[in-house]
């Protein structure tokens, strides 16, 4: 699995009932082997997907769906042997789904903007993305309402002053959606010391500080588990 896959498999591993929980994730993380691993654990999960992370099962094509004879709303899905549902499906531009947990099935209609006509029209909704919403009567929260309410100002570096330090009890909170994201690059927190200076651009988006993630060295992981 790559980096950002690894991530929700770190976080699903802290999962107390992976069999009774489903897990719903955006397309920066998703891949065809983090869905597969999951789901030997016995785990369930939807999520949007990247056309380079999902296989190469037969779909129909990026421009074949895209042609302005094909209606918004329209889907083409497979199901693999192992239980592995694919989605392509059209919106504004074409989505990814990849879930071992949701159908297609039932179809259902619902009312969105469309910047072509610039007015609110009947969009068809697939059961997959309908249940992407967060659902008030259970306790699963979808991954952007997670970041939404730990968000914080992203902290300026001030040259000759201490970089940026989260609290502890926010750094070691594994309910927190500490998630790598892509920015400037900025020292590394983790491994950076006097004299010998390593800058990253990668920075948790909750904790707010750079740390290194590559084939080498994975201190975004080890920073949130390790007090140095």
């Amino acid at each position: 699995m790559g980096a950002t896959s690894q991530i929700v498999s770190v976080l699903a591993s802290t999962m107390s009932s992976p069999s009774t929980t489903a897990i719903f994730v955006d397309n920066f993380f998703t891949s065809l082997e983090l869905v597969r691993y999951l789901r030997d654990q016995n785990c369930r999960y939807t999520g949007t997907a990247r056309d380079n992370r999902i296989g190469k099962p037969p779909l129909k094509s990026i421009k074949e769906m895209e042609k302005k004879a094909v209606p918004r709303g329209k889907c083409d899905y497979i199901m693999s042997d192992d239980g592995i549902l694919a989605v392509r499906w059209k919106d504004n531009r074409t989505v990814y789904l990849l879930s071992t947990d949701m159908g297609v099935e039932p179809m259902s209609s619902v009312i969105g903007y469309c910047s072509e006509t610039k007015t609110k029209e009947p969009l068809q909704n697939s059961g997959v993305q309908g249940c992407q919403q967060p659902v008030k009567s259970s306790s699963r929260r979808s991954s952007s309402s997670l970041v939404e309410s730990v968000t914080v100002a992203d902290p300026q570096p001030v040259r000759g002053h201490r970089s940026h330090t989260p609290n502890v009890a926010v750094r070691f909170d594994p309910s927190l959606f500490h998630a790598p994201v892509h920015a400037n690059r900025l020292t590394c927190k983790y491994c950076s010391r006097k004299g010998n200076i390593v800058r990253s651009n990668v920075v948790c988006r909750v904790c707010k500080v750079h740390l290194c993630m590559n084939a080498e060295h994975n201190f975004f992981v080890r920073y949130h588990e390790e007090f140095d």
